[in-house]
């Protein structure tokens, strides 16, 4: 496989998306085998959600960790992240339900500041297009990660259907089976892939922004956990 180009599924579309080890191909995993009870709906809009978590077990570089972050997250909890940018505000509500190793790696990096001051890399003008925006990676460029990879999870979200990725999902990219780092994507309108993306969240306010983002635009994430 090239460094630069995904297949997705039978078809021709590739994504160029760069991450972990340097220059990789970057988009794509194998769902695990894992039993994870599915979640009917991201309810984040019905929740009461606290302050803005604070960092927690800091690495003193926020772009680089020795290992995955531990469970931290209480998983019968939802949790908002909201990102802000030139374009406005994206919310987004993320479901342990869906993927539990995802949302509590992605609550880990947003309180430990991972992901503020960095630039989307991607938009659907990117070569070769698809309706996403993606962001995440440390260097800005769709390459790198934060130095450590974690496993695939099943897809159980009803925002995968009919062979698709629904507007507004949230999911990883990866270079393959278990190599998710940090550099996620948000699909923009129906995405025809292979549920082979860890879906963790889904965007309840701001789809209209996701649209407006450009790559190179700037984001800082806050996330926040629902109250009892």
């Amino acid at each position: 496989m090239p460094p630069s180009l995904t297949r997705w599924g039978g078809g021709v579309l590739a994504v160029c998306v760069l991450a972990a080890a340097g220059i990789t191909a970057y988009f794509v995993n194998v769902g695990a085998q894992r039993e994870v009870p599915p979640v009917s709906q991201a309810s984040c809009a019905g929740a009461s959600f606290g302050a803005p978590l604070g960092p927690l077990d800091q690495p003193t570089n926020v772009h680089h960790y020795s290992q995955v972050p531990p469970l931290t997250i209480n998983e019968q909890r939802l949790y908002e992240a909201t990102i802000t940018g030139p374009a406005g505000t994206i919310v987004i509500c993320l479901v342990p339900g869906w993927a539990p190793t995802t949302v509590n790696t992605f609550v880990t990096l947003v309180r430990n500041h991972f992901f503020d001051g960095l630039r989307w890399g991607r938009d659907p003008s990117t070569a070769p297009g698809g309706p996403v925006i993606q962001g995440g990676s440390p260097t800005s460029n769709l390459s790198g990660g934060p130095g450590f990879q974690f496993k695939s999870e099943k897809v159980v979200s009803p925002l995968y259907s009919g062979g698709a990725y629904q507007p507004g999902a949230v999911a990883m990219a990866n270079a393959g089976p278990n190599t998710n780092g940090s550099q996620f994507f948000i699909t923009l309108s129906k995405f025809t892939l292979p549920p082979d993306y860890n879906l963790f969240g889904e965007v309840v306010s701001g789809l209209n922004v996701a649209q407006k983002v450009k790559k190179g635009d700037l984001m800082e994430i806050t996330v926040r956990e629902q109250l009892p």
